[in-house]
């Protein structure tokens, strides 16, 4: 069982394509299921304006995928401690035995 957590940085010192890119990219050779991998994400720059948790794409990678294309939201700051704190109170979802 894997757990993949992306904390995606859009804030504008960052390289939105190059992000984006690399999360589809992942997203792609993963095999998503939840009896194998889960992927959730955040969005972040100043404040967190996104989260797609870990059981949100349980079967469906397509979905996930299409889900990465979001608009670039402009931030100039960069809150790596806001974006750690959502994902350990708003991402983790524990598996059900």
């Amino acid at each position: 069982m894997l757990d993949v957590a992306l904390l995606l940085d859009m804030s504008d010192s960052a390289e939105y394509d190059l992000i984006t890119q690399f999360s589809r990219t992942l997203s792609i050779g993963l095999s998503i299921n939840n009896d194998a991998v889960r992927v959730g994400v955040v969005v972040f720059s100043g404040n967190v304006s996104r989260v797609i948790p870990l059981n949100q794409f349980i079967t469906r990678q397509r979905n996930l995928i299409q889900a990465l294309n979001f608009a670039r939201r402009h931030g100039k700051a960069t809150n790596i401690q806001v974006a750690i704190l959502s994902s350990r109170s708003q991402l983790i979802i524990l598996r059900s035995s």
